[in-house]
């Protein structure tokens, strides 16, 4: 999930008015490009793929390896030359938009969660890979991704708009030394965490049952852990749903118009900020990736373990991941040697994790590899929340689409999780995040 404050809609219209200026591919914001002549050789009829990947990761090691890894592909295919644009966050889907908007797109990129169902919704600007999944499914490669991944951008129409390279899934993380010292099992269900939650601040005032902060992650899971979330099996808003409001008045109750042991700040602080309460013991449970652990003390890793999936009423144990991934673009020249480049991306996706890329492998031989075993909590977060117990966001919805693309820029879910924590009136406000991710859905049709 990543923000935008723009619709593509908008600003392709603005820039058929002359209202933005356009930068040259590659130009200013510290963005690190490859040779924009493609290279020498051959009288010039290399073909050159423009690729603008984003910062997965930190700025001294990340770049770094997906050049390398570039530099791989060049060498094992020679005559295709890679122009590699390290792409930053700010403003991250503007950039795209004026790009589709004024023809000067990549051939290829990686990008939001949701962005090939945006683009391709309001432009038509994405090149489907149908071809090269179908190779995929013929030679085996597509038995290496993990349950319901390569389909994750599956789109209404039956093509295919990107490659999973990585996944976020959201895990609950327990102290088990507030646990403990309060005397508190360790929840199993759903309405036994609620029940921690509450007396773990009951037992001591100054710990928080839940730390939470910055983001609507909490509000989307809960949704689909209780059997339901926010779109019905025909794609339409379901918020307002018998289960998701049950799911809503569930988190209500732990917020300040219950218990309130959920941290009164949780409307105002970052998530960073949450992890750190967590952290320094002032709460008991947190929710985050499977990558929390270089954020935690020596201390705290001592004492902090995963959370088993707490089953809902009908037994069920369920979650959520959103997915990152590599797309390819309808105006490029070189529809088939994109598809050799997103093919080889995803194959040698390990060494963008080595350079510190934030996220999961949705592909088993990599996800499998010992480089992971070290990693505190890693293994067990992945084990238990991972699919298919995790789901992803448009769960009961046969595919994804543009909505999910606007929802991901939009603070609809974020007030409504505010409305939730603050106390107000859930029904009311559920009502209101009804029309408005409605409105998405439709215009997005």
């Amino acid at each position: 999930m990543r923000q935008r404050s723009w619709t593509i809609k908008a600003l392709i219209a603005v820039i058929a008015v002359g209202g933005l200026t356009l930068s040259a591919c590659g130009d200013g914001d510290g963005d690190t490009t490859g040779d924009p002549t493609g290279g020498g050789g051959g009288g010039g009829t290399d073909v050159t793929l423009e690729f603008w990947d984003m910062a997965w990761g930190p700025a001294d090691t990340y770049p770094a390896a997906a050049e390398k890894l570039i530099a791989q592909f060049e060498d094992e295919n020679p005559g295709i030359k890679i122009n590699y644009t390290n792409k930053s966050w700010d403003n991250w889907y503007q950039t795209f938009a004026q790009a589709v908007g004024s023809d000067s797109a990549p051939d290829v990129s990686t990008g939001g969660g949701f962005q090939p169902f945006g683009l391709q919704a309001d432009a038509e600007a994405i090149l489907p890979l149908n071809d090269l999944i179908d190779q995929w499914k013929s030679d085996g490669t597509a038995d290496d991704f993990t349950e319901g991944m390569l389909d994750y951008y599956l789109d209404g129409d039956g093509n295919y708009l990107a490659v999973p390279w990585a996944t976020d899934i959201r895990v609950w993380f327990y102290r088990s030394d507030v646990l403990d010292r309060l005397g508190i099992a360790v929840p199993t269900t759903w309405a036994e965490f609620a029940q921690a939650c509450d007396a773990v601040h009951k037992g001591d005032a100054a710990v928080y049952g839940v730390a939470d902060g910055g983001t609507p992650h909490w509000t989307f899971q809960q949704g689909i852990s209780f059997g339901a979330g926010m779109f019905d099996a025909n794609g339409d808003a379901a918020i307002t749903s018998p289960k998701e409001l049950e799911a809503l008045e569930y988190i209500a109750s732990m917020g300040e118009g219950g218990t309130g042991c959920i941290n009164p700040t949780a409307t105002t602080i970052s998530q960073d900020e949450a992890i750190e309460m967590f952290n320094q013991g002032q709460a008991a449970f947190v929710q985050d990736s499977p990558s929390i652990a270089p954020r935690l003390s020596e201390e705290s890793l001592e004492v902090v373990k995963v959370l088993p999936p707490p089953a809902n009423a009908d037994g069920q144990k369920l979650g959520l991941y959103f997915v990152n991934g590599i797309m390819g673009y309808q105006s490029t020249d070189h529809p088939d040697e994109v598809m050799k480049f997103i093919s080889f991306w995803s194959e040698h996706g390990r060494d963008l994790f080595l350079g510190g890329a934030s996220g999961v492998s949705p592909r088993k031989s990599i996800d499998s590899d010992a480089m992971f075993d070290s990693a505190p909590l890693y293994r067990e977060s992945v084990k238990l929340w991972g699919a298919p117990v995790g789901q992803p966001l448009f769960a009961l919805a046969a595919n994804g689409s543009a909505a999910l693309n606007t929802i991901d820029g939009d603070s609809t879910m974020q007030d409504l999780e505010r409305t939730l924590f603050s106390g107000g009136n859930v029904e009311e406000a559920a009502g209101v995040a009804q029309t408005k991710v409605q409105g998405f859905v439709d215009e997005g049709r």
